[in-house]
């Protein structure tokens, strides 16, 4: 049996869905075979009843039993394979066959372990020293920014302050004045006895006051001197806090490069519109529909594209050169999302994903999508997926400037995925690139 086996090719038992060996594999009417869940988990998501493989639309849903001609034969190939792989050994194993580890074997993994002892020591000892710079950072950083705040505020009292001075002396000058004009038309006040004289004497009582008098009902006093003072101080701390955050993302980015991975694209995820280059480094819009093999990891509307790199632990750094396009989406998706029809680029929808539209709408796909104001146009975009952390972050290399994280809880592997855009005639006909780290901020 095994003899036979080692005739037939691997992709004999695997299901193109899981691309696993069978479980309960079942056949559709136009005979290809699936996973029973797999071939069940298609439909769900699929508005017809069609074939995952050949895309044969089936009038009605077709009764599906398990082919248990195949399931004996994947059970017996899985069985051959078990058999030839090496067996594992306990440690009760390795003790108990002393012929197959010599002395020196053994001295040789005793000298391994107490090498790891001292590494993982040496790493305890350098993550400490890290921890320390971070607070010692931090400590800087914030001491700063108290001390920015106290002093914007300081300066706010002190312009209030001024005003309100300036205030009391124009009050006091006017008041003043018009006592002394009061003054003026008291002592000036016509009697009686004086009218019935004649207007000549009339004349003469108020011969010692100013033949112009100051116009009162123009003079005012602004009751609100100060405002917009005490925002326009906390945009001035704002700005600096976004310089001073600035420098800590360029810093941020040199520490990421450290966990730069290879990012090599899959074309069998490809739209058909989709073009791979042969390295598997860039991908353009063709603008036209391409003859490319059925495939249920393709995607068939949306034009996307995935690496064939999957992450489900540590942290991954990667860049993508977008030059001048006017139009792109960069980000992570699980998996498991779907690739055939309609659906919401979201989160909710296991994707993770920056974009930007007419050449100066930059967004994240969060629901309702998050709009995002950028000073400077990225020609080259980092990525940081940290799994355990549950953080996506996307950077802005030209300066250096963080664009947008998105935090959320990952418990399914992620493919970085990638769409150029329509080309709009030539406007946005250039690829998209991933290239090697070499950040230069």
């Amino acid at each position: 049996m095994a003899s036979t086996f080692s005739l037939l090719s691997e992709r004999h038992f695997l299901c193109s869905l899981c691309e696993d060996i069978f479980s309960s594999p079942v056949t559709t009417p136009c005979g290809h075979n699936f996973c029973k869940v797999c071939l069940r988990k298609y439909w769900s998501r699929s508005d017809s009843e069609s074939c995952p493989l050949c895309g044969k639309t089936f009038d009605s849903k077709p009764h599906i039993s398990v082919n248990r001609i195949l399931a004996d034969v994947t059970e017996q190939y899985r069985k051959s394979r078990s058999e030839t792989k090496p067996k594992a050994h306990s440690v009760d194993d390795l003790l108990s066959e002393p012929v197959q580890k010599t002395d020196a074997d053994v001295e040789r993994m005793i000298e391994e372990r107490i090498l790891k002892v001292d590494k993982l020591k040496q790493s305890l000892k350098l993550l400490k020293s890290s921890c320390l710079r971070e607070v010692q950072e931090s400590r800087r950083v914030f001491s700063d920014l108290l001390s920015s705040v106290e002093t914007a505020h300081k300066a706010v009292v002190a312009a209030v302050e001024e005003k309100q001075r300036e205030a009391e002396k124009r009050v006091d000058r006017l008041v003043q004045n018009l006592e002394k004009e009061i003054l003026l038309l008291k002592g000036g006040q016509a009697k009686p006895e004086l009218l019935q004289e004649g207007k000549e004497h009339f004349t003469k009582s108020f011969s010692h006051l100013p033949t112009e008098m100051r116009d009162w009902s123009r003079v005012t006093l602004e009751t609100d001197p100060c405002l917009g003072f005490t925002r326009k101080a906390m945009v001035d701390l704002m700005n600096a806090v976004r310089v001073e955050a600035n420098k800590l993302s360029k810093t941020e980015l040199k520490k990421m490069q450290k966990y730069s991975v290879e990012i090599t694209l899959n074309p069998r995820t490809a739209h058909a519109h989709l073009a791979v280059s042969e390295d598997k480094k860039e991908v353009w819009h063709t603008n036209k529909q391409q003859e490319v093999p059925e495939n249920p990891k393709r995607f068939d509307r949306v034009t996307n594209v995935l690496a064939k790199e999957v992450f489900s632990c540590d942290r991954q750094y990667w860049e993508v050169e977008v030059a001048d396009k006017t139009d792109w989406d960069l980000g992570v998706a699980k998996q498991t999302v779907n690739r055939k029809g309609k659906f919401t680029v979201s989160p909710a929808n296991g994707f993770w994903m920056l974009s930007l539209r007419n050449g100066s709408q930059y967004t994240a796909n969060t629901v309702p999508p998050t709009c995002l104001a950028l000073t400077l146009k990225p020609k080259k975009v980092g990525v940081y997926l940290d799994y355990p952390g549950g953080r996506v972050s996307f950077f802005c290399l030209d300066s250096g400037v963080h664009i947008y994280t998105f935090t959320d809880t990952f418990n399914e592997k992620l493919h970085p995925i990638f769409s150029p855009g329509r080309p709009h005639g030539t406007k946005n006909s250039a690829p998209l690139i991933i290239t090697s780290s070499c950040c230069s901020i």
